[in-house]
């Protein structure tokens, strides 16, 4: 028996299982996919320190929130790099103005030990200057203010994961987690003890048994916790996020945020890779298998539609692709003045049903997952009997090695691809073509989406893990599916 099984290898689940090994806990994790395939790899790539937070007068949660945007700049800084973020005030939304004006200064006034720069106020020129396609009318200038960004989320998820494995945990990936193991326990009631799996690449199924199972796998958490005998399960709320990839807006240094009053959330605009990646439209999403999930063409209008008002003269006509992905509330509201909102969650089942063994967590960000993992962690030290005889969290002051990470391949050339195939298969627990042109590159992002590349790339992958004819012509029609899900918007 090992000590911790954790699901999902999202950025969560695996800042979870870096954690507890580092604290010496024996760790399984298993991904059904590929390490920050689904959620982690589809969200703003802009940290978002405080701005949101100021709106509740919660004090404490935007510096806790200041103070993590320093530690991921510390121990990711391969990773974790500066933005600066411009945030045009439109006479539309004076009142906004005026509480993002109030809720900049304070900011600044908490994030004392911050080591980016303090905001700017701008002119409507200033503005202009910085970003020509911002629309001139109404226009009364901008903040400028200084973020983090994590350009590839995937890649963060990645090295997090294999910085785990350095220390001790076991790493799964395209393995389904098929069920939990039950065992009985006292007054009739039933304990998890660990899982039953099977890997979707060989076939080969099995159970793992562990003292205690994190579900971490955001939108599937409904899924897994709907196998709890005897529980309800955590009625949790799935959300459908777009964004959409344009080409680079004119300025193309500045990300864009464009604070909306209400439950409408920010929009945002961050320049990756030569694009602009736009987003944040969110609906709910009731259907029971999130498989095949694509933005629909209404999806994809009722996006950009407000961003035409902002930036008239970016190339609406000319979208590269556009993705979705789910992402998860928790069961409860967040403060009142924000009853849409939904905080990081920690669910302890033997506390909440009476079922031990089992620990949900969900509602994490880019931002929070690292403490968010620390907070499940130091749980699981509890239901272990380990809290003494383990040492504290030591997540926010060991850095990741930067051994694992390597320059995203951005061009077709074939001995760069090759030397990174070799790369990506030794040492980065690369196993099919979409986890190396979809996580491991930044090939489908180009025009062709990487088609390009991908009879090298086939064939490379081919020869270093054994696959045959079969195998490979598989490989190739699941690649040509993502592609066609990026590209459903202008059909569908």
């Amino acid at each position: 028996m090992i000590d911790l099984v954790v699901i999902g290898g999202g950025l969560l689940g695996a800042s979870a299982a870096r954690d507890a090994a580092l604290r010496g806990l024996s760790v399984a994790l298993f991904e059904a996919a590929d390490f920050g395939a689904g959620a982690t790899a589809h969200g703003s790539r802009v940290l978002g320190a405080g701005l949101r937070g100021l709106e509740t007068l919660d004090f404490t949660q935007v510096r806790e929130q200041l103070h993590e945007r320093e530690v991921l700049l510390h121990i990711a800084a391969s990773q974790v790099v500066p933005l600066p973020c411009l945030i045009p005030f439109y006479d539309s939304s004076l009142r906004v103005q005026a509480r993002l004006r109030a809720s900049l200064a304070l900011t600044d006034a908490l994030s004392f030990d911050k080591s980016l720069p303090l905001h700017q106020i701008l002119s409507a020129a200033e503005a202009r200057e910085r970003e020509p396609s911002l629309n001139p009318r109404g226009l009364g200038g901008a903040a400028l203010v200084w973020e983090a960004a994590v350009p590839n989320p995937a890649s963060l998820a990645l090295e997090i994961a294999l910085d785990a494995q350095a220390h001790g945990a076991v790493l799964h990936t395209h393995t389904r987690v098929d069920g939990l193991r039950h065992r009985p326990a006292a007054r009739r009631r039933e304990n998890v003890e660990g899982i039953r799996w099977t890997n979707l690449l060989t076939g080969e199924s099995g159970e793992t048994v562990s003292a205690l199972v994190l579900n971490a796998t955001g939108a599937g958490l409904p899924d897994v916790d709907r196998q709890v005998k005897g529980l309800a399960g955590v009625p949790a709320m799935r959300r459908k996020c777009v964004s959409v990839a344009l080409p680079v807006l004119r300025g193309g240094r500045d990300a864009l945020l464009f604070p909306r009053e209400g439950d409408a959330g920010t929009l945002f605009a961050v320049p990756w890779l030569g694009l602009s990646l736009l987003g944040m439209s969110e609906t709910s999403f009731d259907e029971h298998s999130p498989d095949a999930l694509y933005a629909t063409g209404g999806e994809v209008a009722a996006l950009l539609q407000p961003f035409r008002e902002y930036l008239p003269e970016a190339e609406w006509e000319h979208s590269v692709h556009a993705q979705a992905a789910l992402r998860v509330s928790p069961p409860f509201p967040g403060p009142p003045a924000l009853p849409d909102t939904f905080l990081p969650l920690v669910i302890d089942h033997a506390v909440v049903g009476g079922l031990g063994g089992l620990v949900s967590a969900a509602g994490g960000s880019l931002l929070s997952c690292r403490s968010l993992a620390e907070e499940v962690i130091d749980l699981a030290c509890r239901k272990l009997g380990r809290s003494l005889s383990t040492p504290p969290c030591r997540t926010a002051v060991t850095p990741l090695p930067i051994g694992f990470g390597k320059p995203l391949v951005t061009a077709w050339e074939e001995a760069s691809l090759k030397s990174a195939v070799a790369h990506a298969v030794d040492l980065e627990e690369c196993l099919t073509l979409n986890d190396f042109l979809l996580r491991r590159t930044s090939l489908f992002w180009s025009s062709d989406q990487g088609r390009s590349a991908v009879p090298l790339v086939q064939a490379e992958m081919a020869a270093l893990l054994g696959w045959d004819a079969v195998r490979q012509a598989a490989e190739v029609k699941a690649w040509e599916a993502e592609a066609a899900l990026s590209q459903a918007f202008r059909v569908l």
